[in-house]
């Protein structure tokens, strides 16, 4: 949030941030799990058998190691991906923030916007999940991440829309 407190024009407010869903971290948490299956499974034989030093115990230990730091960096890069990345209204613009030192931002300014659409598959809808597109006027079309409650981002960007339009406002 301290991008879109930080980028604020005079008499713009801050409105909405949407969120990940939470099946985002358990995917995550997910891969850490299974790249510890490996390692789970040699330090097993190594107690239980006293297995030895001979070159196929060694080799399955190398392997195991490799594969729970492979899974502990996907699950790492997949928080910083969450926590650097803003999808955020305020009263003037529609903002989806993403990086950390490279930073990509794209902004859509709320009375450009000819439409927002949601795309929520069966488990989506389940969970509480999916992906939103804003059209803009021209050529502009930004795809947002995976999010938590898409139609309620929705409704508060349409809210938005309707407030910058100069429209009612909503109760």
């Amino acid at each position: 949030m301290g991008y879109v407190k930080h980028t604020l024009a005079p008499g713009e407010e801050y409105l909405y941030r949407a969120h990940f869903n939470w099946t985002y971290d358990v995917q995550s948490w997910f891969w850490l799990a299974l790249s510890a299956v490996p390692t789970g499974m040699w330090l097993y034989a190594l107690t239980a058998d006293g297995l030895g030093r001979d070159f196929l115990s060694q080799s399955f230990g190398y392997l195991s190691g490799a594969a729970l730091a492979v899974g502990a960096l996907l699950c790492l890069s997949r928080f910083v991906r969450k926590w650097t990345t803003v999808i955020a209204v305020t009263s003037v613009r529609l903002i989806l923030k993403t990086g950390m030192i490279a930073r990509s931002s794209h902004e859509v300014m709320l009375d450009e916007i000819e439409e927002v659409l949601v795309d929520q598959s069966f488990l989506g809808r389940i969970l509480g999940y999916g992906v939103l597109k804003v059209r803009g006027t021209g050529d502009a079309v930004v795809e947002f991440p995976i999010v938590g409650q898409p139609m309620k981002v929705r409704k508060e960007i349409e809210t938005a829309i309707v407030r910058a339009r100069g429209g009612a406002r909503p109760a």
